[in-house]
């Protein structure tokens, strides 16, 4: 929503709003990091510091969550290495696969980060106010459940969708792909 606009989202716009929004912090911390005088990140750059404060990543599990190639993970990775911000590891039980985990560089960027973080959720309390904020911390800290799947409709249980062939109780057809 654009600043100054005021009163609720119409129905169907909140996915797209909350996307926004988590871009606005992330462009603001990676804004404030390049200030503090850390290397340039890019979004997904971004995006793989999140998924390693977790603690160390399969390269494969990388991708998957990013939903792009190993190979590109690797030229990422390439470049955070060579800023000395991660490290990769061959895997103690698969020798096959391939660790990355933060470096003390990269580990001291997450703490600045941390301290950062804070900072932009007060910036963004004074904008939209701090009961409006607290209200999203309460909202997005509850448990919304697994993502639906897309053969069942949301809010529909499993066992009450419509299938293809309703004149056999016995069977229950999958969309074809």
């Amino acid at each position: 929503m654009a600043s100054g606009d005021q009163g609720s989202l119409p129905h169907g716009r909140l996915a797209a709003e909350l996307l926004t929004a988590s871009a606005w912090f992330d462009q603001a911390l990676r804004t404030h990091l390049a200030a503090n005088g850390w290397p340039p990140l890019s979004a997904t750059r971004s995006r793989i510091f999140l998924a390693l404060s977790r603690g160390p990543v399969l390269v494969s599990d990388l991708a998957a969550e990013l939903d792009v190639s190993r190979q590109a993970v690797h030229k990422l990775l390439d470049g955070l290495q060579r800023d000395g911000l991660v490290e990769r590891r061959r895997h103690e039980r698969d020798r096959r696969a391939h660790q990355v985990l933060l470096t003390e560089r990269g580990r001291a960027l997450a703490r600045d980060a941390g301290r950062i973080l804070p900072e932009l959720e007060q910036e963004l309390a004074r904008r939209i106010g701090a009961d409006h904020v607290q209200a999203l911390r309460d909202a997005l800290g509850r448990d919304r459940g697994p993502a639906p799947v897309h053969d069942q409709p949301v809010g529909q249980p499993a066992r009450d969708r419509p299938h293809d062939h309703d004149d056999d109780p016995d069977r229950t057809s999958v969309p074809p792909r």
